[in-house]
């Protein structure tokens, strides 16, 4: 053993000295779970040969498919006989080609761009048009417009007002109204300086659009806009994606570890497998997965099991709008009853504060006696309760089943400045807060999984529903179709 192994042993041993009156806890497991992931952890190497061999993971490639497969493998190499892959079906598979913009006149200037994704490419040649600028995307905005006619949509509207769900369904109509006001394609303006481009989608799903769109840099946004000021602005647009020609096949990938005495009862600790394609999806979500198995070759290694079974599952599709998670409580209502909380892991590699607790006060209050004893001294004791990335993460389909959930909470500046981007690679990895999330995982799961009783009970349906008002979130839902009040 090296010295800093040493003395890393010996941080964690006085990091759990004392516990054992500090509540209902196995803190021999816990200080065995920390000393296998702060210490002999490999979640690093899980981002590391997950990034580099495998790449891009973006839902319904073979790429996706075969880091699905070497998941799988990693449980099983970390003693977890049970694995299954549950498949489910998306409407087409997209690979993002070429693309190329740029300016013929009124001057010669090439611009940044890349493809929205789920999005058609240009047809074969490319297309040359005027600029027509759309400041406005409300109601009554775009419909009749004349000047759209024939032209090159460069939409750069204000907020659109309303509430949520009014800009959530502007949005998600916005091609379709701009094909019918005759538009041939649409361009985006990226927000991120430095005409860096962000991987995006025209709207949520696997649908493909109805009209050629890009993303363009803010930069040259702004110059097309500025052109535009003083006359006519004509482009050239070319890009290539490739789509599939029917339905394809996504695979999750789900491992279980049985209880020792309530096998029948389960948390599931999950982290979503695909990324966009920009980079190699380190800090989204490559950190997350390797969380997950960090935390399931720990416990698996553990003497004793806890009292329930674990799932740790690994989706896919969560960047298209959580349709690996969604899929999977669809296939597993008759069962979720039996399912005592759910632990999620999307939020990357940077400091650990502790856990969301998404719309559940008695959650967080429930938790907090467990995370002061075990999480305290790795910082990661804090609870939030509030719901701003409820559903925008695997979490959400547990939620609306009224299940307690846990979202790590890592301070987001690192995840945030290389999110969807080229950046998003093995070298913006932290790995000591890594394994820090991989401890705070492992060790939260493991305790829930163990304790007498549940954390909390499942808010039934009248409950999810006044959670979900009182957030302002049910009107959004059920615009995505994943919400549907009454009894």
């Amino acid at each position: 053993m090296t010295r800093r192994l040493m003395l890393t042993g010996l941080a964690v041993g006085l990091a759990f000295a004392g516990l054992a009156a500090q509540g209902d806890y196995d803190v021999a497991a816990s200080r065995q779970l920390a000393g296998a992931t702060l210490v002999y952890g490999r979640s690093f190497e899980y981002v590391r040969e997950l990034t580099d061999t495998f790449g891009a993971r973006l839902t319904g490639t073979a790429g996706y498919e075969r880091a699905a497969a070497w998941a799988a493998a990693q449980f099983r190499a970390a003693g977890i006989a049970n694995v299954a892959t549950e498949t489910f079906t998306i409407e087409r598979s997209w690979e993002r080609g070429s693309a190329r913009a740029r300016v013929v006149a009124p001057i010669d200037r090439s611009l940044h761009v890349q493809s929205l994704g789920w999005t058609p490419s240009t047809p074969e040649g490319g297309m040359e048009a005027e600029v027509a600028l759309v400041t406005g995307i409300g109601p009554g905005t775009i419909a009749g417009d004349a000047s759209l006619a024939g032209r090159i949509a460069l939409v750069d509207p204000p907020d659109a007002g309303g509430d949520a769900a009014q800009r959530f369904s502007l949005r998600q109509q916005l091609a379709a109204r701009l094909r019918a006001a005759q538009a041939i394609a649409m361009l985006s303006p990226d927000g991120a300086p430095d005409n860096v481009l962000a991987a995006r989608s025209g709207g949520s799903g696997t649908g493909i659009g109805v009209l050629p769109a890009a993303q363009i840099g803010r930069e040259d946004a702004a110059l097309v806009r500025r052109l535009l000021g003083q006359g006519p602005v004509r482009l050239a647009i070319d890009w290539h994606n490739r789509i599939s020609p029917g339905p394809a096949q996504v695979s999750n990938i789900v491992a279980e570890l049985r209880g020792r005495e309530r096998p029948d009862e389960w948390v599931i600790v999950g982290a979503h497998l695909d990324s966009w394609d920009l980079a190699t999806g380190a800090q989204d979500n490559a950190t997350g997965v390797a969380m997950v198995l960090d935390a399931a070759r720990a416990i698996a290694a553990l003497p004793t099991r806890p009292r329930r079974s674990i799932r740790f599952a690994l989706w896919g599709g969560e960047e298209q709008g959580l349709l690996g998670s969604l899929a999977y409580v669809a296939a597993h209502a008759g069962e979720l009853a039996r399912c005592v909380a759910t632990i999620n892991t999307d939020g990357g590699s940077g400091r650990v504060r502790g856990f969301f607790t998404p719309g559940r006060e008695d959650v967080a209050a429930a938790m907090r006696p467990l995370s002061r004893a075990l999480l305290s001294d790795l910082g990661a004791a804090g609870l939030d309760p509030s719901m701003r990335y409820a559903f925008q993460t695997d979490v959400g389909p547990f939620i609306l089943h009224g299940i307690p959930a846990l979202d790590l909470d890592p301070d987001d500046v690192p995840y945030e400045r290389v999110h969807h981007k080229a950046n998003d690679v093995l070298d913006n990895v932290n790995r000591h807060d890594l394994s820090v999330g991989a401890a705070a995982v492992a060790i939260a799961a493991y305790a829930i999984a163990d304790a007498p009783r549940p954390i909390a009970a499942a808010l039934d349906r009248p409950g999810v529903g006044r959670m979900l008002v009182g957030a302002g979130l049910d009107r959004v839902l059920q615009l995505r179709g994943w919400w549907t009040p009454g009894p």
